[in-house]
């Protein structure tokens, strides 16, 4: 068989293919995905959410940040739920691809909703609006970013494929968000009643979000269709069936889907990773606003806009930076590649954090170092997920790009969820509010939250890939011999139709 991680031939899949038609309209999937769902309202809502309903509706830190941060953790049962949908729902298009057609119009109107409450209802009629539209929008959002994120599996066994499919997705996230920081203070300074301003560019973002999705549907292709997860579902019940397992022709239930999940170390190893990168994320992305607008602002770097300046330096920086990875992701192993990468991001957060703004150039500097880093990071660790699926496939004749991605999304919301709690609770203890501002201890918490935790939990994702990933001459050697059963089931197949 031939290996899917050297040079096509004319065997190879198109979908295999680095540079075929199939992958390059696969490449254009995965950026308007992220696109739509990562960068653009959920940009918006995750910086500005809480800085709208306090500054503007008039409702407290705490409670803002106690719903949402509950609707999160309701959001991660939906993901959880999600995956499993994935996993089991097939259309004649695989897995993933129906999704986006399905949920793009929702979508768009709950993101068109969010704001809409009437400003002179009270604060429990307000906070109810916040909670079921707020819930509305990340369950339908669920509905797309799950599969997403299984996208690298789902189109491509090359690894090199996969690697390009995370990078163009994680582009597709910053170039978003880096519009969407930059248009935020001009498009609502253009409205005489900023409230107004915010209302009409969640339904501006709303309507790009549904044009997303469906760009998403028509450019994307899945390896494996219908007809071939039918036959892998026929390969787990022979190898249930030669290991003894009683009912094995049945179909596999939720305890069977998860005990796979639970006994793939490789999975579960990235899973720990993963949940420290999700705690660096969430937290910078948090308290990024309230950062830019009161930390940055009062410093005098930002200027006019220091939402625009702060987006601007974080995210220009991911977006040049896979190209310089990309030689050393040919010779170099993904796990070397995320360690170091990981492990270089963690100490210069660390030195912005205690360095502080009053050495701008270098605080810039590391900033720089750190986002780059990160993104060239970003792309390479996903890779390593797809490697703990491939082995769940190889060990247990299971393919789980569904529930196996719906966990790290899941793993991100809880993050997110505690973030916001412990954001609003704290900075409602400081004295923060709409009346008062935020005072400088509060400003302190806030620099916390967007450097300090983030650099704790940076040099934490390290060590745990050091020691829980899958290097790649194991994966080579498990994706030829899945190949090569993949071949003789086939042949089968076709012996028994002839």
């Amino acid at each position: 068989m031939s290996d899917p991680t050297k040079a096509p031939t004319k065997a190879v899949s198109p979908n295999d293919r680095a540079f075929s038609k199939t992958s390059i309209l696969n490449y254009i999937a995965s950026f308007f995905a992220q696109f739509g769902t990562q960068g653009l309202a959920y940009t918006m809502f995750s910086s500005f959410l809480t800085v709208v309903y306090v500054e503007y509706l008039g409702v407290s830190a705490v409670a803002i940040g106690l719903v949402t941060s509950v609707g999160v953790f309701i959001d991660c049962a939906t993901d959880i739920i999600m995956g499993n949908i994935v996993d089991r729902v097939h259309t004649k298009w695989g897995k993933v691809r129906h999704w986006f057609l399905w949920t793009a119009l929702p979508i768009g109107v709950f993101i068109g909703l969010m704001f809409m409450v009437p400003v002179n209802s009270s604060d429990a009629v307000k906070l109810i609006w916040a909670a079921i539209i707020y819930n509305l929008y990340c369950t339908a959002l669920t509905a797309a970013r799950v599969p997403a994120w299984a996208m690298p599996s789902v189109v491509s066994d090359n690894s090199q494929v996969r690697l390009f499919m995370v990078w163009i997705s994680s582009y597709g996230t910053n170039v978003a968000a880096t519009i969407t920081g930059w248009i935020i203070t001009p498009f609502v300074g253009g409205f005489a009643d900023q409230l107004t301003g915010y209302r009409a560019l969640c339904w501006f973002l709303g309507g790009l979000t549904v044009v997303c999705m469906v760009i998403v549907f028509l450019c994307l292709s899945e390896k494996r269709k219908g007809k071939d997860l039918e036959l892998i579902e026929r390969e787990r019940k022979a190898m249930r069936a030669k290991q003894g397992k009683k009912n094995a022709d049945k179909a596999m239930g939720l305890g069977e889907q998860y005990g796979y999940l639970i006994r793939n170390k490789y999975w579960v190893g990235y899973q720990v990773a993963a949940l420290c990168n999700s705690c660096c994320l969430s937290f910078m992305i948090s308290s990024m606003a309230i950062f830019a607008l009161h930390v940055l602002g009062s410093s005098g770097h930002g200027g006019d806009n220091p939402m625009g300046v702060l987006i601007t330096i974080m995210n220009i920086p991911m977006m040049i930076a896979p190209f310089f990875v990309l030689p050393f992701s040919k010779k170099v192993d993904a796990r070397t590649l995320v360690v170091v990468l990981t492990l270089i991001g963690g100490i210069v957060t660390g030195i912005q954090w205690i360095m502080g703004l009053d050495f701008w150039m270098t605080w810039v500097v590391c900033m720089v170092v750190g986002q780059s880093v990160g993104s060239m990071c970003n792309g390479t660790q996903a890779v390593l997920l797809t490697r703990a699926i491939d082995y769940g496939e190889w060990k247990f004749g299971v393919r789980q790009e569904g529930v196996g991605s719906s966990f790290s999304s899941s793993m991100n919301k809880i993050c997110a969820g505690i973030c916001s709690a412990l954001l609003g609770v704290l900075l409602g203890a400081a004295g923060y509010s709409q009346a008062a501002g935020l005072p400088e201890s509060g400003k302190a918490i806030v620099t916390f939250m967007f450097l300090g935790i983030p650099c704790i939990a940076r040099i934490l994702s390290a060590i745990c890939y050091q020691f829980l990933s899958m290097g790649g001459k194991e994966w080579t050697q498990i994706r030829a011999e899945l190949d090569a059963r993949h071949a003789a089931d086939a042949a089968k197949e076709s012996g028994l139709a002839e």
